[in-house]
């Protein structure tokens, strides 16, 4: 495997793995960066994690482990006395960069993930939205955020924004959209015929199917439920692509 590619994979699993352990990765690259011939001990590693609020000791055979580091003779204590060097600064800090990318657009943004090492991360935070009728419009600064939901990467495409809210009724429960359920919300303007949207109608917010009859937004139920008709509206403000439902 290209050096690179390992230590860059090798930090980001770690810290997808155990998250805690983000600074002690920092706190180990600076001390490679600034280390002659990039050779350093363990205790000076944990001196500079001090300085980022680390309260525990660390055991930095775990590094070794994930080939973060390698370990230059014996050691003990958790390795604090032994010598080390990063084979791959430049990969670590890489990964650092963009887990912090990451992890500080998410709730800053309160929508938005657009940077494309979020494919490299297990899971990210998504504006969570109590229910439908609560939701307004995603775009607007001032919609009540109610909180933010832990969503696997699987499902998010860097540059897109999304949102997360509990699906209100039965008018979806044939395409597995039942009430109460969260639902992950892509926010596109512009459907494809056939997508499950979240639409802004005079008479509130929907999850429907997206049609068009002529000029006309046709949005159709896929409910047992005959309760349920379709909505054709000339005015019609789609807010989101339904990507999944998510385990609550």
């Amino acid at each position: 495997m290209d050096k690179q590619i390992k230590g860059y994979e090798s930090a980001i699993e770690l810290i997808r793995d155990y998250p805690e352990w983000r600074p002690v990765v920092a706190a180990a690259l600076e001390e490679a960066q600034h280390a002659r011939s990039n050779h350093f001990a363990g205790a000076w590693i944990l001196e500079r994690a001090k300085k980022y609020g680390i309260q525990w000791i660390p055991n930095f055979r775990k590094l070794v482990a994930y080939g973060i580091l390698q370990k230059d003779g014996e050691s003990s204590r958790g390795g604090r006395r032994a010598y080390y060097t990063m084979p791959d600064i430049k990969g670590v800090e890489k990964a650092l960069r963009e887990i912090e990318t990451v992890k500080n657009m998410v709730p800053y943004s309160g929508h938005q993930i657009t940077d494309s090492g979020v494919s490299r991360l297990k899971f990210v935070m998504v504006p969570f939205f109590g229910n439908l009728a609560s939701c307004g419009n995603p775009n607007d600064s001032e919609t009540f955020i109610d909180d933010y939901y832990k969503v696997d990467t699987k499902f998010i495409k860097p540059g897109y924004q999304y949102y997360v809210v509990h699906a209100d009724g039965d008018s979806m429960n044939m395409v597995e959209i039942n009430d109460g359920d969260l639902v992950l919300v892509r926010v596109q303007n512009y459907p494809k015929v056939g997508d499950i949207v979240v639409a802004h109608t005079p008479e509130g917010v929907t999850i429907k199917e997206f049609h068009l009859r002529g000029h006309k937004v046709l949005l159709m139920p896929r409910s047992d439920n005959p309760v349920h008709k379709p909505l054709l509206l000339d005015n019609v403000e789609i807010q989101g692509i339904v990507v999944t439902t998510i385990p609550k």
